[in-house]
């Protein structure tokens, strides 16, 4: 695996990838100091308070509960109806107090661990997904991606770095890894000829590349690393060192390249591209 350690796939050590996130969340909520609810995070437009509200809310919308009835179409950093979508869930609860929020999401959890131990057969079920019908493991996925992030966001904001090992972090970067070809070639839309190796550092490491091959008039992302024997034409390769804590950052669209400590070796205007391209939350 690309990634070390592995992300988990199976679906106890999903569980507990997510379980572990929320209470990372939980944790960090509870040993605020008076006036860090009201901080500014790296997610524009929300404070710390408005972090552990969305995902309260998140959870929610995934228990099955309604659309809170609200405008957020006033809010500027609302721009695509998932946007939208989310906001509705976060503004539900700015009427109340961190406390109350996070009352809420370790209720939430523990119904939906309650759930996990007492429903045989749940891991074989599809279910309503935020981008729609999936299984229960692939959206136990999602969700310790997306937690993971505002995790991180808690983090920079009340200036306690860490959850960068472990499970929730290695899905975060194996998300990143399985991008990495679409990032590359359309998103980035590096030319073919190219290729681009990204290292993370650690904590939780990894090495992947991506060759552009044009197929069909079309720029396609080939994985490098795979063992393939077949030939290939001669590229030039665009080298892009960093830490996880960057990665995440960068995945999140959460601060700009130029203002992160990433590594060039290369085309540096092949770099800039993919750095740009690297956001891959909605």
């Amino acid at each position: 695996m690309p990634v070390h350690p592995p992300a988990p796939t199976d679906p106890a050590g999903l569980v507990d990838a997510w379980s572990r996130a929320v209470r990372n969340v939980i944790d960090l909520g509870r040993t605020t100091r008076p006036g860090d609810a009201d901080l500014p995070t790296d997610c524009p437009g929300w404070t710390v308070h408005d972090q552990v509200a969305h995902v309260a809310g998140a959870e929610a919308l995934t228990a099955g509960d309604p659309t809170p009835d609200l405008d957020v179409s006033t809010h500027a950093h609302v721009r695509h109806d998932f946007g939208a979508l989310m906001e509705k869930f976060v503004e539900a609860r700015r009427e109340r107090s961190l406390e109350e929020v996070l009352d809420e999401l370790e209720e939430r959890l523990e119904e939906r661990l309650a759930f996990f131990a007492s429903d045989e057969g749940w891991e074989a079920r599809e279910v309503d997904g935020p981008f729609g019908r999936t299984t229960w493991p692939q959206l136990l996925a999602i969700r310790t991606f997306d937690v993971w992030v505002h995790e991180q966001d808690l983090r920079e904001a009340l200036g306690r770095p860490g959850g960068l090992e472990g499970a929730a972090a290695s899905i975060a970067m194996t998300s990143l890894v399985e991008a990495l070809p679409r990032i590359v070639a359309r998103t980035a839309e590096v030319p073919p000829g190219n290729a681009v190796v990204v290292e993370l550092t650690g904590p939780t490491a990894a090495r992947v590349g991506v060759r552009v091959e044009e197929r069909d008039g079309r720029a396609l992302g080939v994985p490098l690393f795979t063992g393939d024997p077949d030939e290939h034409p001669d590229v030039v390769t665009t080298t892009l060192t960093m830490s996880t804590q960057v990665a995440g950052r960068l995945v999140g669209g959460r601060r700009d390249p130029d203002d992160l400590h990433v590594v060039v070796s290369g085309d540096v205007d092949v770099a800039r591209r993919v750095l740009a391209a690297m956001a891959i939350t909605p």
